[in-house]
């Protein structure tokens, strides 16, 4: 990435090395600079159609640049989204929208600057929609490349798999150290999941996390998951800047609710009741782009052409390539030299691949200055097995079951034979491979050889760490304190008392938990526990959760529940079980509950977690989740976590072992270290080092005041930070350990 230089300029410069901070003096300097606003936006209600509330919101908040999901309107003629664009952006923006005949409700990008190249990618795992994407000419020497996202809601091993291929996609397509934005509707639980945490977090960055009003993070229509963001590229997060609203500024962005914004006078003709059947909130991040001019008119360059495949019969192949040039460029695709009828995007694709597919694509890029002709990719239609999801490695205690599964496709019929480190494990010969009783000796490498009549391949091998007995201190790792929650509580509500070196997200009330009618004070719960068993009950969210994960360089073991106080009203749930989730997998069963009716609360006897392999010596930034399915209830009938003792001491607590995994070999990432700042051109720069390739976060202030702490830029030690918005009289500067 170039910026463009600037004249030099006065500049009054103290700095004061201390620990990790710099504070810097400085005139405020004019500069070229342009507010580029990217929104994330699925603001449909259930008729998954875009309604006048959202038009709304669309022309209160002014985005620049919008990733839209469920892109439907009208009879979705190019009339009626042309009409839509024009009046809730205005007639100079231009609008990709996924037309494939199969998208029911399909992704696309809005954009107040010129759109380049866009295109679509398919989505493995859904068939209504897919990857939207596009190149926007913004103002100055870089593009911006944004993704249009809109994940499944069924699964978090499914946009596990969707965040994993999107990765792949775009770092085939997208130039290195491109602008790139990947924005939309996730559906994640949390901001922990395996999607987040194995894949966008990877190579884009979730910080600092935009919020609402009431300092919220959450999008989903209930408030209460962090469905939707606006994730840039860590080559664009040094120019976040805050949203300026006329009455409120977000240093981290916006999450914005029209039924808790206020005053809606600084965004007309937004209404109070916008948000109220929004399946989601829309997100907001601002960036403070270098203003200039782009490059003059110029005939297409390949910058990647298309690559070789080999692709197994009756899946998908893809092609794709990359150009610049002066837009509009057009795309001809040919199959042995021959044009492909109706192939004009810059990606093509063939769905279920035959036989007679394999042989030669190339594409004719063109534009009013000249054209050019890539290299030739070759299709080659593979009839052996492939492998599409490797086992997993897993940790389990002594004694515990294991198991391990892969997924391939190839001819059928399909044989397996499991190694244990390299060699074949006599009579092992089933998918999946359970394990029982693992012990000490079974530590090791796991992998499967599947075999077809046509050729055989090999999986990428899953580790088994087999651990011994947990020893420790039991502490409390979480403890929620009910005694001053009114109108059934705050949801969600954090911990009142926690372990250090632990994330935990606070307690949740299902989707389907209500809170109508009146509440007892003192205690935190809903009700429409209505459902007529557990299975049910799970299936409508009719359930109380919270989520635990411990961080990087220790594992925790759990214990106990230790104190879990409840009330319920006669009509209340009798009856409920809970359950436990580790990281991505499903829910099982702990243990059945009762409520006997007692109004004035009562206390349920310790429940022990230690004999729960799973449960013991789990990794860091794996998130266990609970939650108490209750049924058998009346519909407005109550249900609480309460405070039957009377005081201040927690009515709900988890008890466990946190051990740390740190070693003279494996030391925990050191403090960062900032070098003295540099001046040039109108930009400030210093040197962030630390441990060598952990991440660290630039983050900056103009008063020290604790909350004010904004991040700026995110990378792995070491880097140079460069800040270029120099607008205020004086800025603090700190780098912290990436959480």
């Amino acid at each position: 990435m170039e910026l463009k230089s600037h004249p030099a300029r006065r500049v009054i410069r103290a700095f004061l090395l201390t620990a990790s901070i710099i504070l810097i003096s400085f005139e405020a300097l004019a500069q070229s600079n342009v507010n580029v606003r990217v929104m994330a936006a699925n603001l449909n209600g259930n008729s998954q159609k875009i309604e006048p509330s959202s038009i709304r919101i669309y022309q209160g908040l002014k985005p620049d640049v919008v990733a839209i999901q469920e892109f439907n309107y009208s009879n979705n003629t190019t009339s009626d989204i042309r009409s839509l664009v024009d009046t809730a952006f205005g007639a100079s923006f231009s609008y990709f929208r996924e037309t494939n005949s199969g998208y029911s409700i399909p992704n696309g990008i809005i954009s107040r600057y010129p759109i380049i190249t866009n295109s679509s990618w398919t989505d493995t795992q859904v068939g209504n929609r897919g990857f939207a994407w596009a190149q926007i000419d913004l103002p100055g020497t870089n593009d911006l490349y944004i993704v249009s996202v809109h994940l499944l809601t069924t699964s978090s091993s499914a946009r596990a798999t969707e965040a994993a291929n999107l990765k792949t996609l775009i770092q085939a397509s997208f130039p290195a150290n491109a602008w790139i934005v990947v924005a939309g509707d996730f559906n994640t639980d949390s901001r922990t999941e395996t999607a987040m945490t194995a894949s966008f977090d990877t190579y884009l960055s979730d910080f600092p996390v935009p919020v609402d009003n009431n300092g919220n993070s959450d999008t989903s229509m209930n408030r209460n998951h962090p469905h939707d963001y606006v994730l840039p590229s860590f080559s664009l997060t040094n120019f976040e800047t805050a949203t300026v609203l006329p009455s409120h500024s977000f240093p981290s962005g916006l999450v914005f609710d029209a039924g808790v914004y206020t005053p809606l006078s600084d965004v007309p003709p937004v209404q109070s009741t916008d948000s109220d059947t929004a399946q989601h909130m829309a997100v907001i991040k601002d960036f403070l782009i270098n203003a200039g001019t782009n490059v003059s008119s110029s005939a297409p360059s390949i910058t990647a052409q298309p690559q070789s495949l080999a692709v197994v019969l009756t899946s998908n192949a893809i092609f794709n390539v990359s150009a610049n040039g002066t837009a509009p460029l057009a795309y001809q695709w040919l199959f042995n030299g021959t044009n492909i009828s109706g192939a004009t995007t810059n990606l093509y694709s063939i769905a279920t691949v035959q036989a007679t597919n394999a042989g030669n694509y190339s594409v004719v890029i063109t534009n009013s200055a000249g054209s050019v002709t890539s290299s030739v990719a070759v299709l080659t239609v593979v009839t052996s097995p492939v492998i599409t999801t490797n086992p997993v490695s897993q940790s389990v205690i002594q004694g515990g079951t294991a198991n391990f599964s892969v997924s391939a496709i190839g001819i059928q019929p399909l044989t397996y034979q499991w190694l244990f480190n390299g060699t074949n494990i006599s009579g092992v010969t089933t998918n999946p491979f359970v394990l029982l009783n693992a012990q000490l000796t079974n530590a090791g490498n796991y992998s499967v050889l599947v075999t077809n009549i046509a050729g055989s391949v090999t999986s990428s091998p899953a580790l088994l760490t087999v651990n011994t007995n947990v020893t420790g201190t039991t502490v409390l790792l979480a403890g929620w304190d009910t005694s001053a929650q009114i109108n059934f509580g705050t949801s969600p509500l954090p911990p009142s008392t926690n372990a250090p070196n632990l994330t935990i997200a606070g307690l949740s009330r299902g989707s389907g938990v209500t809170i109508s009618g009146s509440a007892s004070a003192g205690g935190w719960g809903g009700n429409g526990f209505d459902a007529a068993n557990a299975t049910a009950a799970a299936t409508a969210g009719d359930y109380a959760t919270f989520s635990i994960a411990v961080n990087t360089g220790y594992t925790v073991s759990f214990g106990s529940i230790s104190r879990f106080d409840y009330r319920r009203s006669s009509t209340g749930p009798a009856t409920g079980v809970l359950q436990y989730q580790v990281g991505a997998g499903g829910f099982n069963d702990i243990t059945s509950l009762s409520y006997p009716t007692a109004s004035a609360g009562a206390s349920i006897g310790a429940i022990d977690l230690s004999g729960i392999p799973s449960l013991q010596n789990v990794s860091s930034n794996i998130v266990v989740t609970f939650r108490i399915v209750n049924f058998g209830g009346a519909t407005a009938g109550t249900w609480y976590i309460y405070n039957t003792i009377s005081g201040t001491a927690p009515d709900l607590i988890v008890q466990g072992i946190i051990n740390s995994t740190f070693s003279a070999t494996n030391p925990p990432a050191s403090p960062a270290i900032l070098s003295a700042p540099v001046f040039s051109a109108g930009q400030f720069q210093m040197l962030v080092t630390g441990t060598a390739t952990s991440n660290y976060v630039v983050q900056a202030t103009t008063n020290l005041a604790p909350a004010n702490w904004t991040g700026q830029f995110t990378n792995a030690s070491p880097f140079t930070f460069t800040d270029v918005n120099l607008t205020a009289p004086q800025k603090f500067y700190r780098a912290i350990v990436r959480p």
